[in-house]
């Protein structure tokens, strides 16, 4: 997003960034030319203890994109009263300081198609269309977040997009997510498990790639809402989801063949207690803005093997250590 921002606008971008939670300095780093450009301030702050102030970002904002949440489903339900409670204090005090603000900026929040909780591959799901229903403490953080934001439209008159993404995929993942994570084992002569659910069938995603979900977050940050307003009420939603449905064992094959590897795969019912074997999002409204996929998913994972090869500490659990950081 701040390459985006840079590229596309002259605006001057404020970054609050945490640490603790499995961060790296290099993710935001990584581009010399983001630490170069003064239209960048980065400055260390945990929106989920406090709410920003006039000390840290001036109020004559334009437009906050708030992509700041806890994102892993397995930790989620391992250790559910720290992630829900980080996730529902960032997003409360988040409303909190565009309240203060008043009426002048814009809200653009990042939330995710696993709200609506398992939605079969010949579903339609447009925009407001099915109710919340999350399966795990993620999704229902996530969940949560957009009630909470519906409360501050309603009450207070915010300005504010919801953006629902299917899983977004890129360049300098975490290990924890699944494209990285398939890449190491592949490499590694590893097992990889590929989950199903108790039928046994394979868990598929519409995979996306994060540089267009980007697009899709500009696109509808930019655009008359007028046209879109809900006669409820409620916030104007936006569907972004990449367009081929393609199961998990699909993406370790296509790493494999990228890398010249057979994976060693073992079928494994998901020991997750709700295991969602699909999401699907109807995405015709961002359409209708001109928005689409730029390149096919199989060519984005093709370039984001190559990167991790090319960047192979990226591989490795400890990030700080591999950094020296």
């Amino acid at each position: 997003m701040l390459n985006y921002l840079l590229l596309k606008t002259d605006a001057t971008i404020f970054c609050p960034v945490t640490y603790q939670h499995g961060g790296n300095p290099l993710r935001i780093l990584q581009d010399s030319s983001r630490v170069e450009s003064n239209r960048v301030k980065i400055f260390e702050f945990d929106l989920a203890q406090r709410v920003l102030s006039n000390e840290f970002v001036p109020d004559d904002l334009d437009l906050v994109i708030n992509f700041a949440s806890e994102s892993h489903v397995d930790r989620s339900i391992s250790d559910p009263l720290d992630f829900l409670t980080n996730n529902h204090n960032l997003m409360l005090n988040i409303l909190e300081y565009i309240r203060r603000l008043g009426s002048n900026v814009k809200l653009v929040h990042i939330s995710t198609d696993e709200v609506y909780g398992e939605v079969g591959r010949d579903q339609s799901n447009s925009e407001w269309e099915m109710p919340l229903r999350p399966t795990n403490p993620y999704s229902a953080s996530k969940s949560a977040q957009e009630e909470l934001l519906m409360s501050y439209t309603k009450t207070y008159g915010l300005d504010a997009i919801i953006i629902n993404s299917t899983n977004m995929i890129g360049e300098g993942q975490n290990l924890e997510k699944f494209i990285p994570q398939s890449i190491s084992k592949i490499l590694g002569n590893e097992r990889i498990e590929v989950h199903t659910n108790s039928s046994g069938i394979l868990g598929s995603r519409r995979y996306i790639y994060v540089g267009d979900v980007v697009g899709a977050i500009w696109l509808a940050s930019i655009t008359p809402l007028k046209q879109f307003n809900d006669p409820k009420g409620l916030p104007t939603k936006f569907h972004v989801a990449g367009i081929r449905d393609i199961n998990n064992l699909e993406i370790i094959n296509l790493i494999g063949k990228i890398l010249n590897r057979n994976p060693k795969i073992e079928y494994v019912v998901s020991p997750r207690p709700a295991y969602d074997a699909s999401y699907q999002l109807t995405f015709d409204k961002i359409s209708s803005l001109g928005w689409a996929e730029e390149e096919p998913i199989e060519v984005k994972v093709s370039q984001i093997v190559k990167w991790y090869q090319q960047n192979n500490d990226w591989l490795k659990v400890d990030y700080n250590s591999a950094f020296g950081i």
